[in-house]
């Protein structure tokens, strides 16, 4: 732990998780495949059903309602929908912009890896003032293998020239801890967030701003 603490100080670079860690989109995501679900199903399918499954990029999430030649309609029609609307209740959660503010005072790469696919995300993010915060930003269509893989955390590091060793992972899903892992990096869980990773991460975050704390620390 305190190893951890020490390493925390030479961090040059933060990568973070998007839904359930920057922002808090479950009820858009829901909506859309609320949408989605009464047209090819004729019937309702509950919020608390859909944010249990978010994290795993869409097909997954859809896999969990659609299955076969229905999954692909149920696919094209969501992501038609979500590109549409991107944004009707979607906020980032409270004091990730003071974070993200701190961060970029103290010269610190900041970086999205994300299951979402990479258009929506950029449209997300343009339409929340975010992306200006950001020195890369990688959907998942844009790597050969999403997380828990390492290769997006690997590729945005490989692209800004920072070693892994430099770098933190901000996520609130088991995918985000055990990429981090896998790619040699530091990780903190976003409590806030959607689902509880079963890995230990390096730390525990109860509030964006408690990354700030930590790296003032030391």
């Amino acid at each position: 732990r305190h190893r951890g603490m020490r390493k925390l100080c030479n961090i040059r670079l933060v990568i973070f998780d998007l839904d359930g860690t920057l922002i808090d989109s479950a009820e858009d995501i829901a909506l859309h495949v609320g949408r989605v679900y009464r047209e090819l199903k004729g019937k309702d399918v509950s919020t608390d059903e859909v944010k249990k499954n978010i994290g795993d990029g869409a097909r997954s999430l859809l896999a969990n309602f659609f299955q076969g030649q229905e999954l692909e309609e149920a696919l094209e029609r969501f992501l038609h929908y979500y590109i549409s609307e991107p944004v009707i209740y979607t906020k980032p959660y409270e004091g990730v912009m003071e974070t993200l503010e701190g961060l970029k005072e103290r010269r610190i790469l900041l970086a999205v890896a994300t299951n979402k696919p990479h258009a929506i995300t950029l449209e997300v993010l343009k339409r929340l003032n975010m992306l200006h915060y950001f020195d890369e930003v990688l959907g998942a269509d844009l790597s050969p293998e999403k997380k828990p893989s390492p290769l997006p955390l690997l590729e945005i590091a490989k692209r800004l020239e920072v070693p892994p060793e430099l770098g933190l992972m901000v996520g609130d899903s088991e995918n985000d801890i055990l990429a981090g892992k896998r790619a040699g990096m530091l990780t903190a869980h976003a409590r806030w967030g959607y689902k509880t990773p079963q890995s230990p991460p390096d730390y525990h975050l109860d509030h964006p701003k408690d990354l700030l704390r930590l790296m003032r620390l030391f």
